[in-house]
């Protein structure tokens, strides 16, 4: 009498902000797992073949377990985008021979996408204290910042470090009570990721006990960053040269950085109760 086996594989998704996939196959069978586009696998939370139990986010090992499960799992799934493992005895080796076995893998993925930092911005409350501000988003991957401070722009040095949010996106602040004597202060963002990889952002100049006059923006021909000025808490708009908004932002006694680099080229103005000015992008 001929055997028939079936081999059922199953998929789970959890929601995407908790960024987990399951999947389960009897034996013969095979998961394979596919990551949404631009993430990787990070860690296998959990991987069983024999008899294990539980839905997806609530697994447990049964009665009879592969110790090489989770090995075996990370091994293939690690890293990758989209990946196949084979619930065979080939693979993890019989660990309860004569008994039909399943495999149940949970494995976490997160983003690929390097962390964009949307705006750095810095204000002086007085000549011996800056607060610099900072908004990312793709920082999944993201460890922490560190806050590098420059007398001559060339030369940094360490001023603080900011661990980033478990969020997928987060608003940073850090203050920084300047010793020195310089004429203008240079900062600048080490962003570095969690396998130790890092970049900088651009550099921010910071001139030493003056406050910006009134709204101005600078480069005024820029295709990623740039630096708007104001000398007081305050709404502008942004708007393109068909006159629709673009983007809201709110101003204040110092030096504002906003990444304009996926917009579309053209003029754009920056309006305020007091003041227009113009700058285009390329």
């Amino acid at each position: 009498m001929k055997q028939l086996l079936t081999a059922i594989v199953i998929l789970f998704f959890i929601p995407a902000s908790s960024q987990v996939l399951c999947g389960t196959a009897n034996e013969g069978g095979s998961v394979t797992l596919t990551a949404p586009a631009g993430n990787i696998f990070t860690s296998i939370e959990f991987a069983s073949y024999g008899t294990p139990n539980g839905s997806c986010g609530a697994f447990t090992i049964g009665g009879c377990h592969a110790a090489n499960s989770q090995t075996i799992c990370e091994t293939v799934l690690v890293g990758q985008n989209s990946a196949t493992v084979n619930a065979t005895n080939a693979v993890f080796g019989d660990p309860c021979g004569g008994t039909p076995k399943r495999l149940y893998i949970q494995a976490r993925y997160a983003s690929t996408l390097p962390l964009t930092l949307f705006s750095f911005s810095a204000r002086q409350f007085n000549p011996g204290t800056i607060q610099l501000y900072w908004e990312s988003a793709n920082q999944v991957n993201t460890a922490f910042f560190t806050v590098e401070r420059s007398e001559d722009g060339s030369r940094f040095e360490e001023a603080g470090r900011i661990n980033t949010t478990n969020n997928s996106a987060g608003q940073y602040s850090f203050t920084d009570h300047l010793l020195g004597i310089a004429e203008a202060f240079y900062y600048r963002l080490k962003i570095v990721e969690v396998g130790g990889t890092y970049r900088f952002s651009h550099v921010l100049r910071v001139v030493a006990g003056s406050k910006p006059k009134s709204l101005s923006v600078y480069p005024t021909l820029a295709s990623d960053i740039i630096t708007i000025t104001g000398n007081k808490v305050q709404p502008a708009m942004i708007i393109n040269s068909t006159g629709q908004l673009v983007k809201m932002v709110t101003l204040f006694d110092g030096y504002f950085t906003l990444n304009i680099s996926d917009w579309l080229r053209g003029v754009y103005f920056i309006r305020t109760q007091e003041k227009v000015v113009k700058f285009v992008k390329n």
